[in-house]
């Protein structure tokens, strides 16, 4: 299946720097920055420290769209009748 992988699946999110995480996947130049590192700043923005060492200022009205790895819903562990 696309887009599976082990543990969930890949899907696009919206974030400002209320809601970005340690480990999304941002888009910068073409090159995907993993993030490793989250540092408050005042005003409510956050840096970002990626894992290649780079720095984003994400101030807090700003917004990206990462890649975030989610669970799998319930259901596609539920195997069909049949398939029993």
């Amino acid at each position: 299946m696309r887009g599976v992988e082990e543990s969930g699946w890949n899907r696009a999110v919206e974030v400002t720097a209320d809601n970005v995480r340690v480990g999304d996947a941002v888009t910068l130049g073409g090159r995907t920055l993993t993030v490793a590192d989250l540092n408050g700043l005042p005003n409510g923005a956050k840096q970002l420290r990626f894992a290649t060492g780079e720095i984003l200022t994400l101030h807090c009205r700003s917004a990206l769209t990462v890649t975030r790895l989610s669970p799998l819903p319930p259901r596609a562990y539920r195997r069909r009748r049949e398939d029993r």
